[in-house]
């Protein structure tokens, strides 16, 4: 897939992700197979105001790569700056606008999807981003409209088209629809043949087959995943290896998914110490053992944790106490999503 100077290989993206798109989640899914990631949303008010924790958000490395920031504002001039100093100071294969956000705290504040209700600040937003971001393309992540008796996303694919942009992530619902039912994905079809761009399809992939069926049913050019992969990065490895051959790997076991955990939680100790990582880690913890056995009363102990040794220490004694596991036969992730 070409996005502008860009070329994304054959997979499968992971989606933008607040409050868990972090550098660990981000090296754990490039690990397992991610064919591209992005940061969690950036505040372009933020970034011109050089806030601490917001450049924080937007610092990578190589093992993350290739990597998009994303950015959200409703100031085109704002969103140009932003641009401009995110390419010089961070030099991201790509920077991303949020037009999709449905959260009450963002869009009250008139970004995210609220600015698809107004197509000219939509256009102003996107040539202000374009103007800052030089030669580095810029995407935009768009919903279906605002609600469903309003649709805009063939209008907002023609706008971004003519006003520079490279790629559209359309997630195939309108924002009051949130996640809840289905996602209309022929509104993913629509957009690819209103536009020359690559249009890349967002939601309901839960399943390898699924993206085979986004693909043949919309034509578009590459499809993205978001609450799939929360708790399961082994799903980018399932989706290539099905890519490849056409046979589907078996889900992993419990003994995996705790393995993968551990592994998750070691690279939050190392991005963000042991107690902020520990407590940053709890609710990537609820996503790994949903299914368990017992995992009602494995899920008020892990949401309890304070160190990074808890995390440990409750997952040898629920293993040990369940399946009588001893600690050093805990499943390796690494053979499983290399």
């Amino acid at each position: 897939m070409k996005i502008g100077n860009l070329i994304v290989k054959d997979g499968v993206l992971l989606a933008p992700l607040a409050g868990v798109s972090n550098r660990p989640f981000r090296v754990l899914s490039i690990k397992a197979g991610a064919a591209f990631t992005y940061t969690e949303m950036i505040s372009s008010e933020g970034i011109i105001r050089n806030q601490d924790r917001t450049k924080e958000m937007m610092h990578f490395k190589s093992d993350e790569q290739p990597l998009g920031i994303q950015l959200f504002g409703s100031d085109p001039k704002v969103m140009e700056q932003a641009a401009a100093i995110t390419v010089k100071e961070f030099n991201p294969d790509l920077i991303d606008i949020n037009f999709g956000c449905p959260v009450k705290k963002v869009v009250n504040k008139n970004g995210g999807s609220a600015i698809l209700k107004d197509l000219q600040l939509t256009e102003d937003i996107i040539k202000g981003t374009v103007a800052g971001a030089g030669d580095t393309p810029v995407t935009i992540k768009i919903r279906t409209g605002w609600d469903e008796a309003h649709p805009v996303f063939e209008q907002v694919g023609e706008i971004a088209q003519k006003a520079g942009a490279k790629a559209i992530s359309l997630h195939a619902r309108s924002r009051a629809k949130g996640f809840s039912g289905e996602a209309d994905w022929n509104s993913i079809r629509l957009l690819k043949q209103a536009v020359d761009i690559a249009v890349i399809g967002n939601g309901d992939i839960k399943t390898p087959q699924d993206v085979i069926r986004m693909k043949e049913e919309t034509g578009c050019d590459g499809v993205m995943i978001g609450r799939a992969a929360m708790g399961n990065p082994f799903i980018f490895s399932q989706i290539n290896h099905y890519l490849k051959t056409g046979e589907l790997l078996e889900n992993p076991t419990m003994r995996e998914k705790i393995g993968m955990a551990r592994l998750h939680a070691g690279l939050m100790k190392e991005q963000f110490g042991e107690e902020r990582g520990a407590k940053m880690m709890r609710r990537y913890l609820g996503w790994y053992i949903k299914g368990f056995r017992g995992a009602s009363e494995l899920r008020p102990m892990l949401f309890e944790v304070n160190t990074i040794h808890d995390i440990d220490q409750v997952f040898d004694d629920y293993l040990n106490d369940r399946l009588g596991i001893l600690p050093h036969e805990i499943f390796d992730p690494d053979k499983k999503i290399n």
